[in-house]
């Protein structure tokens, strides 16, 4: 795991973060931007939300973050938000459902 600060990333495979945000306990937040968006689709109800204020202030144990490959998404660990392993490329990978614009 990657130390930022004084926490750790908690990665979860894309189906066990589906699963969360299934169950109600938790949500995803996409790091990318619109153009990345636009062109490959996100998860079901993940809204957009800036990089730089998420790293900054992550919002917390109950939210899961997005990026294309999973490098920006662990820049939000440090205050216990779980990011996608493998990013966005992975979350196709497992065959999750897309939303697309």
């Amino acid at each position: 795991m990657l130390f930022f600060g004084s926490g750790r990333t908690k990665s979860l495979t894309p189906t066990e973060a589906w699963e969360r945000v299934r169950r109600g306990e938790a949500r995803i937040l996409d790091l990318r931007t619109k153009v990345e968006r636009r062109r490959h689709g996100y998860p079901p109800g993940a809204p957009r939300v800036s990089l730089l204020r998420h790293v900054l202030n992550p919002a917390g144990t109950d939210t899961i973050y997005l990026c294309q490959h999973a490098n920006r998404s662990k820049l939000t660990g440090w205050r216990g938000a779980a990011e996608i392993a493998g990013g966005w490329a992975a979350w196709e990978t497992a065959g999750l459902t897309v939303e697309r614009p």
